[in-house]
């Protein structure tokens, strides 16, 4: 197993002219900016496999699988990550859903529609009306989760404050 070593840039000495060492660093690589709308895969196709760890049938959603899903939840009420889940798995007859790919694609979607109010679109996805199964906006998203609360607030939908989170009072009303 490799240790990993922190992102700080490369030193080398050189000889100086003087006869002596100098230090110089490697230029930092400029960083490239995400595009979200390439991990929307809109190629991708949903799989249901078997899981041999418990045996049952496990769906893999596809990104636009999810955004679908968020599409169908009316405005001012709200979805938690487990019943988006179990939705998907419903509509495609499986046991359980990928909990691991539902939560990395939800943070696409968050991404694509970020870009979407970069660009000044309008966003395809009504994304701020996904919460955790605590009720809680997840901050580690690409869209801000101010933004997020401000929409669910003006849609209806009462809010409070879980230490430095905001929190759904009422998660999972979805019809």
């Amino acid at each position: 197993m490799t240790a990993r070593t922190p992102d700080v840039p490369c030193v080398a000495a050189l000889p100086d002219s003087a006869g002596g060492a100098s230090v110089r660093t490697k230029p930092a690589r400029p960083r490239r900016a995400l595009d979200w709308n390439a991990k929307l895969r809109p190629d991708m196709q949903p799989r249901v496999v078997t899981d041999r760890r418990r045996g049952d049938r496990l769906l893999l959603p596809t990104p636009l699988l999810v955004a679908a899903e968020l599409l169908a939840v009316p405005a001012g009420r709200t979805l938690t990550m487990s019943q988006l889940r179990a939705r998907l798995a419903l509509r495609h007859d499986a046991d359980r859903t990928c909990p691991l790919m539902t939560g990395m694609f939800a943070k696409i979607i968050a991404g694509a529609v970020a870009d979407d109010l970069d660009h000044q679109r309008t966003e395809r996805w009504p994304i701020w009306r996904l919460v955790g199964d605590d009720g809680c906006i997840s901050r580690d998203w690409p869209l801000d989760a101010l933004y997020r609360a401000t929409r669910l607030r003006a849609e209806g939908v009462k809010l409070g404050r879980k230490g430095d989170h905001w929190q759904v009072l009422e998660p999972g009303i979805a019809a």
